[in-house]
């Protein structure tokens, strides 16, 4: 064979080599940053906090009135809608505190200040799933907070037992947009009336003046 051809047959082993080298190159390349764009869409986001989680009584969070005991469907949605997306928030914003704020409208209760109140009796046992009895709340601040400890109740014993969860009153005090209730508001409102459900994540101990670390 003569030298032509043979540097015609190198030429092309060395060119195919070449884009052999050149695809493997871009292959690894597109896996990398695959890799490196996944890790940066999952990695923690220590500028923003997590998104409020709203459980409004107008779209089926509802109680019966007057009270703190979770009927099936609140149950049901808090188990489908409520809990995959506490725990996708949680992965995304490395959160593990969960905090179950009640808040209710600002009409009075029945009877209100002449009812007994037994929530410094029943409402740590409730709770911890030490009963089944919801508490009784003889006003509005303790209705807000018995709803919460329902709702912190039932996503501790639905397998979120691993968060610290937090139950919280707000009472009548604050409206769905912020604002703070003023004089005359007191009619039934259900926008008013709903559960907020807010990721943090864990406060780290400060030291004592003074110690070393």
């Amino acid at each position: 064979m003569s030298r032509e051809p043979q540097r015609s047959m190198l030429h092309m082993q060395m060119g195919q080599e070449t884009i052999y080298l050149l695809l493997a190159i871009t292959l690894f390349s597109t896996v990398v940053m695959g890799a490196y764009l996944i890790a940066l869409n999952n990695a923690p986001k220590p500028r923003e906090e997590p998104p409020i989680i709203v459980l409004p009584e107008a779209e089926g969070f509802s109680f019966a009135a007057g009270s703190a005991t979770l009927g099936p469907e609140f149950e049901a949605r808090l188990t489908r809608q409520v809990i995959p997306r506490l725990r996708a928030t949680a992965r995304a914003y490395d959160a593990r505190v969960i905090e179950v704020i009640g808040h209710t409208d600002d009409v009075p209760r029945q009877g209100g200040g002449r009812l007994p109140s037994d929530l410094d009796r029943t409402l740590v046992p409730y709770f911890l799933g030490q009963t089944d009895d919801a508490p009784d709340a003889a006003d509005n601040a303790g209705l807000g907070m018995a709803r919460a400890v329902s709702v912190a109740r039932y996503l501790r014993l639905a397998g979120l037992q691993d968060f610290t969860i937090v139950p919280l009153s707000a009472g009548p005090f604050l409206k769905p947009d912020d604002s703070v209730v003023a004089g005359g508001d007191a009619v039934a409102d259900d926008s008013r009336r709903r559960i907020e459900v807010r990721l943090r994540r864990k406060r780290v101990a400060s030291q004592p003046a003074g110690s070393r670390p």
